[in-house]
């Protein structure tokens, strides 16, 4: 029998708690494709908005659900939640949707209320031109695709030793960092990580670390990349030349 829940329960899938009500819409409306009269007529699917979404969520048993807080407190020196759409889950973890702020300098909250915030979303800060400078705290895990992609001004961001993969252009076109550093812990990334960057430094800490199509053969000047002595990404590096050196050397 499915569970049912009570209307705040129902009703929280469906607006994010950000003090203000705003719904949840990462995902921008489409229109059908245009099919040429002498082409065979295939129906093609949209790509569902926020709402199809949390309705597919909340039919989905399987899925934690989105609960109310009772209690919205955040860390004392964090960036105020006023900045932010968010999302509670049943499971009682927070994740980060939307940055809807013009803060230079964010610092992410590690929980609200009794909920640990665990995740930056989807595009959540897709354009923030404004922002320089990122402060994640420990209890994330998870950082989505394109999270970061086109904040231009952004120059100073911390991986949180809980991240262990980096998704599809989670900063792409981040064209402001003038070196960049994927952490010891980092053992899966996707590609387009840094597409549209151009940096003058890369430093790759996990020697077992591999390259999947991160972009850097699109910078216009290759950046340096320093990584331990037997680093496999200095197979590539070699082969597309690109100035290396060894970590701390």
């Amino acid at each position: 029998m499915r569970k049912l829940y009570p209307l705040s329960i129902i009703l929280g899938a469906s607006i994010l708690l950000c003090g203000c009500g705003q719904k949840i819409d990462n995902s921008p409306d489409t229109v059908p494709a245009i099919i040429p009269s002498d082409s065979p007529q295939e129906e093609t699917e949209a790509p569902k908005n926020a709402e199809e979404l949390v309705e597919e969520w909340m039919a989905d048993e399987t899925q934690p659900q989105s609960i109310a807080l009772e209690s919205t407190e955040i860390d004392e020196d964090a960036t105020p939640l006023s900045s932010f759409e968010y999302l509670v889950r049943e499971d009682g973890t927070a994740i980060i949707t939307k940055f809807i702020g013009n803060d230079t300098d964010v610092v992410i909250t590690s929980h609200i209320g009794e909920a640990p915030v665990v995740a930056i979303g989807q595009y959540a800060f897709e354009g923030a031109v404004n922002l320089q400078s990122i402060q994640l705290p420990d209890s994330i895990t998870n950082i989505e695709e394109f999270a970061f992609i086109d904040c231009s001004s952004l120059e100073s961001i911390n991986i949180p030793e809980g991240v262990t993969e980096l998704f599809r252009g989670t900063f792409a076109t981040c064209t402001s960092f003038t070196e960049f550093t994927l952490p010891a812990q980092i053992t899966e990334t996707h590609e387009e990580l840094f597409a549209g960057c151009q940096f003058s430094d890369l430093y790759i800490e996990n020697a077992e670390l591999e390259y999947k199509n991160w972009g850097l053969e699109e910078f216009e000047t290759p950046c340096t990349i320093h990584a331990p002595e037997d680093a496999k990404i200095f197979g590539w590096a070699e082969v597309n030349q690109f100035p290396t050196e060894f970590m701390g050397g």
